[in-house]
């Protein structure tokens, strides 16, 4: 016995002095980080990691490679120490010294709809009231009116028929907005008096639609409200009403397998993240079905609208802030109202102009809502706040909220709340204001050539300042973040929209307001790690660093290449784009090189717009 006892003695210090020098021995031979082997290693590139937030012109540490594990990044460094790393089943993508960069955050756009138009059914019904030469508003009533009495044998009763029309004529000023809101030339009770039989919609961001189609709009809220919609006539006020209509008539798998694609094919532009409101029970349904079943193709920033919450004010999403819950792909980022004020021309503003003008400029009674939400401690951001007389009434409601909710100013900077669009605004005075409130402004560059030169005419080439005034905006102590707020990407690419920022060339070539143009060190700090601020997720996006999502983009060329003129920027796109360590897209020349197949959707009308700018430059 007592020989037993000493055998098992012996056996258990040899046992623990094993256990204690194992570990010694076994770091010496092998790297300790390598509880198992990297994904993907990108090599030879020239990987700038962003990640230096200051307001200056530092791009922040830059890098030969970059490793990925497990959706993150894993290590960065010199390409043969990261090449140490590699296991037998590790992707490697040399990518022969091209530019490295975080993928891009768009923190307003709405891909969901635009898969709508871009992938979804045809809608059956659809019709074009079209101007003939001499005709006035009056004449254009009458061939609605008379269209919708002529297809009602057309259609099957409670069919939807959806019907467009000039947003302007040749033969007088006013647009139809007018037309409708102020001068109700066109009203339900007109089109019921010749069907009734079908759902008929004129489509705009102001239209009209007859009596059953407002009653179905209307149970979507309880059957006793029509939001942006007055029921008295039937005119709505606001595109979003169609999208609703729209939205409610796709059915679930259809919407899902229709954004799918659309998401997917913004990767190819870029995009590894955005940001938009989602007002729609098929549209969220569908989202959020596609998030359980790992089917998101990039990162969503969702907003609820105040659609939901004018329905069910006691979800507890409007009960408590939320902000920042969710999934790494799909997460609650803030309450919406959707819009304060009309798109151009149909802005509120401050500006002394003609009464035309003036005549049509809309402030929505929505924006009431902002001091609904804050008050209830929640953030507000992802809104259309178009002009700087919609964005005074907005900050005096994120005061008189924050103020009935006890909140000190500090707390209310720690909310973040934030203004989308910088179409009029922000006006200098507004600055110091929105630093106190610590409010992000999201502004799209699309509206330097979209609304600059109509800004310039209607109200004074003076208030070109005011228009996207990033310059303004980021010297003023204010964050300012990216956003595209267009399927027009599609057609140019997301670099010809932060390009923007940096050259401000209008359409004919011509300078829109010089003191507002930033460096474009700048203009990608707003679509990367600035961005991130506003989308709640600093700690994981918007800059290439240890332990954060693997988002990144490869280019074709390099965007901080001195040689590449500021109007050329938008001849920038990236032939790799890698999201969560997942490949979404893969152009057909880099696959040829790296001799794997390509992968995605192929941005093809991208391509040509880049090729037909190079060569009117060759040919110069």
């Amino acid at each position: 016995m007592k020989s037993i006892i000493i055998k098992k003695s012996l056996f258990f210090c040899i046992y623990a002095s094993f256990l204690c020098l194992a570990p010694i021995a076994f770091s010496q031979q092998v790297d300790s980080r390598l509880l198992h082997y990297p994904d993907t290693i990108i090599v030879n590139g020239n990987v700038i990691s962003m990640d230096d937030e200051g307001v200056n012109e530092n791009v922040g540490t830059t890098y030969q490679a970059l490793a990925i594990r497990d959706g993150r990044i894993f290590a960065l460094g010199a390409t043969l120490d990261l090449m140490n790393l590699a296991g037998p089943q590790t992707k490697i993508y040399d990518v022969n010294g091209r530019t490295v960069l975080p993928g891009i955050i768009d923190t307003h756009s709405h891909p969901h709809e635009y898969a709508e138009e871009h992938w979804g059914p045809p809608v059956e019904g659809d019709y074009i009231v079209e101007e003939e030469p001499g005709d006035g508003w009056a004449e254009l009533v009458q061939k609605v009116v008379d269209l919708v009495g002529s297809i009602k044998d057309k259609h099957a009763p409670g069919e939807w028929v959806f019907i467009d029309w000039p947003r302007r004529i040749q033969t007088t000023n006013m647009m139809a907005d007018i037309a409708l809101r102020v001068h109700r030339m066109l009203t339900r009770q007109m089109l019921d008096e010749v069907n009734t039989d079908q759902n008929i919609v004129l489509l705009g961001n102001r239209g009209v639609v007859n009596t059953p189609a407002m009653n179905i709009y209307g149970s979507y809220f309880g059957g006793d409200e029509y939001p942006d919609m007055s029921p008295d006539d039937g005119i709505y006020l606001s595109g979003s009403v169609v999208r609703v209509l729209r939205g409610e008539l796709t059915p679930i798998p259809i919407f899902k397998a229709m954004m799918e694609q659309e998401f997917l094919e913004w990767t190819a532009y870029g995009i590894t993240t955005f940001g938009s409101r989602i007002g729609m029970y098929n549209q969220t349904a569908a989202i959020r079905a596609l998030d359980a079943e790992g089917r998101m193709p990039l990162r969503y920033a969702y907003a609820l609208d105040s659609y939901w919450f004018r329905v069910m004010p006691d979800m507890p999403e409007f009960r408590t802030n939320l902000s920042g819950i969710g999934s790494d792909w799909l997460w609650q980022n803030s309450i919406s109202i959707s819009s304060g004020d009309g798109a151009y021309p149909l802005l509120a503003t401050s500006i002394e102009a003609r009464p035309e003008i003036k005549e049509r400029e809309v402030l929505r009674n929505r924006v009431q809502y902002i001091k609904d939400f804050t008050s209830r401690g929640l953030r507000w951001a992802n809104t259309h706040i178009a002009g700087d007389r919609t964005l005074d009434v907005a900050l005096d409601m994120v005061e008189e909220g924050s103020a009935m909710a006890g909140m000190s100013e500090e707390q209310i900077r720690a909310m973040r709340h934030g203004s989308d669009h910088c179409r009029v605004n922000p006006r200098p005075d507004q600055l110091p204001r929105l630093k106190k409130l610590g409010i992000i402004m999201s502004c799209a560059p699309k509206y330097i050539q979209g609304d600059g030169p109509k800004v310039a005419s209607d109200y004074g080439e003076e208030y070109l300042s005011w228009v996207v005034p990033m310059r303004s905006i980021i010297e003023g102590g204010v964050r300012a973040v990216f956003e595209i707020d267009s399927h027009a990407v599609a057609g140019e690419g997301a670099f010809f929209h932060i390009g923007q920022y940096v050259n401000r060339m209008g359409n004919d070539g011509n300078v829109l307001a010089e003191d507002q143009k930033i460096n474009r060190t700048w203009a990608l700090k707003t679509a990367t790690s600035w961005a991130s601020y506003y989308v709640l997720k600093e700690n994981d996006l918007g800059t290439l660093e240890e332990g954060k999502f693997a988002d990144l983009i490869v280019l074709n060329k390099n965007y901080f290449d001195e040689n590449l003129p500021d109007e050329m920027l938008k001849t920038v796109r990236p032939l790799m784009t890698i999201i969560g360590g997942h490949l979404r897209y893969l152009d057909n020349g880099l696959a040829a090189e790296l001799k794997v197949e390509p992968f995605g959707i192929q941005p093809e009308q991208v391509i040509r717009q880049i090729h037909q700018w190079e060569t009117e430059v060759d040919s110069q």
